[in-house]
């Protein structure tokens, strides 16, 4: 039932956390964000993939998208190309080999994200409780503190993945 539900495209929302797996230990972490990030932004423009909110850290990508014009499944084998796309130019620049092959599942590991403060966070959205939570104040300063999160404020840059904030 739940792959039914993904074999459509549809304008629903998405959450995701996508688990990177052993091939993060093959590539520095600021190139293996780069890589994630292209990937993404190439999402973006060739699938109209939309990004609500994204949170990228060493271990994890935490994802809200909406597909406009593809299912959720074909968008994730698009990004897994370009990521193996990127990792194989990163290793044949560096002297080091690699299959082109990878699948997504060999990327990565799917969960849905049900967290919803991280939710709330990465949308750019403010979490008011009627009490103080060290957990979420923890959560935010954390998240504050990655350089690829949509909750960064780049004070007019333009930030490595393009996000629809409306």
């Amino acid at each position: 039932m739940k792959e039914d539900k993904l074999a459509h495209a549809s304008n629903d929302s998405h959450h995701l956390v996508l688990v990177i797996k052993s091939w993060e230990k093959e590539i520095p972490t600021d190139w293996r964000n780069i890589i994630i990030a292209k990937a993404l932004n190439y999402c973006i423009y060739n699938e109209s993939l939309v990004i609500k909110g994204y949170l990228l850290t060493k271990k994890r990508l935490c994802l809200i998208v909406i597909s406009e014009s593809h299912s959720i499944r074909h968008i994730l084998n698009v990004f897994a190309k370009e990521v193996v796309k990127g990792i194989y130019n990163y290793e044949n620049n560096f002297g080091k080999y690699l299959e082109e092959s990878r699948t997504f599942n060999e990327l990565f590991i799917q969960y849905p994200l049900y967290n919803p403060y991280i939710i709330k966070l990465i949308t750019g959205k403010k979490i008011i409780l009627p009490y103080n939570n060290p957990h979420v104040t923890r959560l935010e300063k954390r998240i504050h503190d990655y350089n690829y999160c949509s909750a960064i404020d780049y004070s007019g840059a333009i930030g490595p993945v393009i996000v629809q904030t409306h």
